[in-house]
C-alpha cells in the first residue's frame, strides 16, 4: 500500500470530521452549563453577603459618628450580637432601642460633645454617674447579655475619651466579659 498506488488515490482526504465536530459541540455544551452555574452561584454569595450586610446595618439605624481605623471589621449579624450606641446626645441604646436618655438626667452634660476635648473632670463624672447607673441597672435586665456576656460599643467619635472609657469600665463591671468596641472602616 504506497501512496503512488492509484487504487487508494484520495485516502488522506477522506477523514471524517463529523465526530471531531460532534465532540466539539458536547464539550462546547458542557462548557457553556457549567459558566452558568457559575454565575448562578456567585450570584448567591452576593445575595447572601447583601442580606449580611444589611442585618449588619440593623444596629447602625443609630446615627453615630464612628471613628475610623484599619482594624478588621466585625461582622454583628452572624451571631447577633449585642452593640451598644452612645450618640453625641448622650443616648445610650442597645440595638435600635433607646435605654438611657443622659440629659435630662444630667442637663450640665449638654455642651460636653461641643466643648474641648480634655473637658472631663471630676464635676462631669459626679453629673455623668446616675446616667451610668441607669445604663448598668437597664443592661442587668437584659436576658442575651446574661446569657452571651458579649457586648460590642459604638460611640460617637465627638464624645470625650474620659466618658467612652467610663461607660467602658461600668459595661465591663457589670458582668460583660467580652467587650468589644466597633469603628468604621477607612477607606
Amino acid at each position: 500500500m504506497a501512496m503512488s498506488d492509484p487504487g487508494h488515490k484520495g485516502m488522506m482526504a477522506d477523514i471524517n470530521v463529523t465526530p471531531l465536530v460532534d465532540v466539539m459541540l458536547v464539550l462546547l455544551i458542557i462548557f457553556m452549563i457549567s459558566s452558568s452555574i457559575e454565575t448562578a452561584q456567585v450570584q448567591q454569595e452576593r445575595q447572601k453577603a447583601q442580606t449580611a450586610e444589611k442585618t449588619e446595618r440593623l444596629d447602625q439605624k443609630v446615627p453615630v459618628n464612628l471613628p475610623r481605623t484599619d482594624a478588621e471589621p466585625v461582622n454583628l449579624a452572624q451571631e447577633r450580637k449585642l452593640v451598644l450606641s452612645v450618640t453625641s446626645n448622650l443616648q445610650f441604646y442597645v440595638g435600635d432601642t433607646l435605654v438611657v436618655d443622659c440629659l435630662p438626667m444630667a442637663p450640665s452634660l449638654k455642651g460636653i460633645t461641643t466643648g474641648r476635648r480634655d473637658a472631663w473632670g471630676r464635676e462631669q463624672d459626679r453629673a455623668f454617674a446616675p446616667c451610668l447607673e441607669a445604663l448598668v441597672t437597664r443592661l442587668a435586665a437584659n436576658e442575651k447579655l446574661k446569657r452571651d456576656q458579649e457586648m460590642y460599643l459604638r460611640a460617637d467619635e465627638s464624645l470625650p475619651y474620659g466618658l467612652t472609657l467610663k461607660v467602658m469600665a461600668r459595661v465591663r463591671s457589670s458582668g460583660v466579659g467580652r467587650f468589644g468596641l466597633l469603628a468604621e472602616p477607612e477607606g
